[in-house]
């Protein structure tokens, strides 16, 4: 069956401001070229690639310029959401991402196929980062877009939006009125697809009230997320990776892959 659509969703590449900064002994410069050269030389081109996030480790205009030189050689175009790590301006400027005045969160819709799409920024000096939280305004918005009918709606973000039976995370991770956030897409629940997420370096996914939460692996590295664990731990087992989503007419599938570290 031909899908309607297909994107890939990378998330948390975390490019630092020089080609050979590490973390967690690998090289994220690298690691983002092999998944650029990865998608490029998969059978089936996407429609577009999400970057759900954290593209830039420290927010600092040369990461993002390094990122932007990579990025620029993918074969289909590119949306990007606001990471906790990221500098929103910078992302606008050198990256391209459009929504919204400069200064204001990275909010903005775009659609493809017949499809909508909705991006969130939930990055905000209100809450302990790295914690994200979307204000009464943005609510709103959301509330205005997620009505009934419609067509078919996907919302990306970048924060874990629920808690996740993991203490640290669930204390100092998450979105935290990501209930809020929930209530105000039920009312989409029969036209949205999915919301698609990052910042959890671990390819997850929640199910609440038939609504689909879908988390992609992290394209540097992946965390481990022992619930015994006192902080979150590098897992130098789990590759880096990312998700091929195809869009049927009456489903998504979602599929992970995985390349070699580099």
């Amino acid at each position: 069956m031909q899908p309607i659509l297909t994107f890939i969703h990378i998330t948390d590449s975390h490019i630092g401001p020089t080609r050979d900064t590490t973390k967690h002994s690998t090289n994220v410069y690298n690691a983002l070229e092999r998944a650029v050269k990865t998608i490029n030389a998969f059978p089936i081109q996407p429609d577009f690639v999400l970057h759900s996030g954290d593209v830039s480790d420290d927010g600092s205009a040369e990461s993002i310029e390094l990122a932007a030189g990579i990025l620029a050689r993918l074969n289909a175009p590119v949306y990007y959401v606001n990471g906790n790590h990221d500098d929103r301006a910078l992302l606008r400027k050198v990256l391209g991402a459009t929504g919204g005045d400069p200064g204001t969160p990275l909010d903005y819709t775009f659609e493809v196929n017949g499809e909508r799409f909705l991006v969130l920024d939930a990055h905000t000096p209100d809450v302990p980062q790295p914690q994200g939280k979307l204000s009464n305004a943005q609510l709103e918005w959301i509330r205005r877009e997620a009505q009934p009918d419609g067509p078919p709606l996907t919302v990306l973000m970048h924060f874990v939006p629920f808690p996740m039976a993991l203490p640290w995370l669930d204390e100092n991770m998450i979105l935290v009125n990501g209930d809020a956030l929930h209530t105000a897409l039920l009312p989409a629940r029969d036209r949205l697809r999915a919301v698609f997420f990052g910042h959890l370096h671990r390819s997850s996914q929640i199910v609440r009230d038939g609504i689909t939460y879908v988390c992609a692996p992290s394209c540097a590295f992946q965390y481990a997320w022992r619930p015994w664990a006192e902080r979150p731990e590098y897992d130098p087992v789990s590759p880096p990776g990312y998700n091929v989503v195809h869009y049927l007419r009456e489903q998504i599938v979602v599929m992970e892959y995985a390349f070699e570290r580099p």
